[in-house]
């Protein structure tokens, strides 16, 4: 059986949705906002002052969508679990092949979520030394976007700034309408 890249995916949304449902702290203005993860919506057609940027290596997105800040992974990824999982190349018969199948049936379900953030939750996005950085009510940061990329550096700080400043417009102006 072939897992090689099934499990790199997994080591990839782990840290993401550890970082999304984490808490620090025990008063409210220093915890992480509530994450919901649901399925990524694959027919969703951005809407009036919505954005969706990508990473550099287009393997993380984040988005602001409707009252939501959006996360999840880029098309890159995707597309590479998606032909790692493909149920259809399973090779042979029996039990092995019914579990190989399965397996990668559940990994493929499990890695096609987002994870989304209430902007009412968020108080603040900036872009500092080269990171894109989340602040919850009371200033504290927040640990979205925090867990490590491929190459040890957190996911972060692999936006280009421009990408990363189109998506802090976007929050700011969401935020400015009471979002």
């Amino acid at each position: 059986m072939r897992f090689g890249k099934t499990w790199i995916g997994a080591s990839i949304v782990a840290p993401l949705v550890i970082a999304a449902c984490g808490r620090t702290g025990r008063d409210s203005s220093s915890r992480q906002p509530d994450a919901t993860i649901s399925t990524r919506d694959t027919n969703r057609v951005l809407g009036p002052g919505d954005v969706r940027v990508m990473n550099t290596d287009s393997s993380v997105e984040i988005a602001v969508i409707g009252d939501s800040i959006v996360t999840g992974f880029g098309p890159r990824v995707r597309a590479e679990i998606e032909k790692s999982t493909d149920s259809g190349s399973v090779s042979g018969s029996g039990f092995g092949a019914s579990l190989e199948k399965m397996v990668k049936g559940a990994v493929s379900s499990a890695l096609n979520h987002e994870i989304k953030y209430s902007i009412a939750d968020v108080q603040d996005v900036r872009l500092e030394d080269g990171k894109l950085l989340f602040y919850g009510k009371g200033g504290s940061r927040l640990k979205i976007l925090e867990s490590n990329h491929s190459n040890n550096r957190p996911i972060s700080e692999t936006f280009a700034a421009s990408e990363a400043e189109r998506f802090i417009a976007a929050f700011h102006a969401r935020k400015s309408k009471g979002a």
